[in-house]
């Protein structure tokens, strides 16, 4: 097997075993804990932070079918990312501003603690998979950061680009 497939095949099943377990792992805590907890703040959060793992989970598995077909990227690859990376921008405003209209005095410090930070986890998510690669995983990957002493774009926000504009050449044509 190719040694892009299976790091395709890794970046796939890690983000797809966060999607889920994390979200499992992190409910089971707060369930266990007991007490009362602001759940649609919190929930919100989480969902979303899950649903930006997902995406990662989509564009790595489409990457590896295209790879292994030998074939470019779908035609809607570009339309339904484009259209996951707005969502999640609409999303991340939208609970900021749940988050600031609530009354603070009804939140305590640990659902005002795992609401931003969930919210922090989800925005660095975001960014990592549509703007700048986050995440250094390997010896070639930190070494290329620390050679250029910048991040690389990311993967998919490069993918992102090269559908979008190869989209508009189509249109054009």
């Amino acid at each position: 097997m190719h040694t892009l497939s299976i790091r395709l095949m890794y970046l796939r099943s890690r983000e797809a075993l966060a999607a889920i377990l994390l979200p499992a792992v992190i409910v089971w805590t707060w369930w266990d804990r007991g007490g009362d907890v602001a759940w649609i703040l919190r929930i919100a959060a989480l969902a979303l932070l899950a649903y930006i793992l997902v995406q990662g989970t989509l564009y790595w598995h489409r990457k590896l079918r295209s790879l292994e077909d030998q074939k470019p990227l779908p035609p809607y690859f570009h339309a339904v990312f484009r259209g996951f990376k707005w969502s999640n921008l609409v999303a991340i405003a939208a609970i900021l501003i749940t988050l600031l209209s609530t009354d603070r005095t009804s939140l305590s410090e640990a659902d005002l603690g795992w609401t931003l930070g969930l919210l922090a986890g989800a925005v660095l998510e975001h960014i990592n998979y549509y703007h700048y690669q986050l995440m250094y995983d390997t010896r070639a990957s930190f070494g290329h950061l620390l050679r250029n002493g910048r991040l690389r774009k990311a993967a998919l926000g490069i993918d992102l680009a090269r559908t979008g504009s190869k989209a508009a050449r189509t249109a054009a044509a």
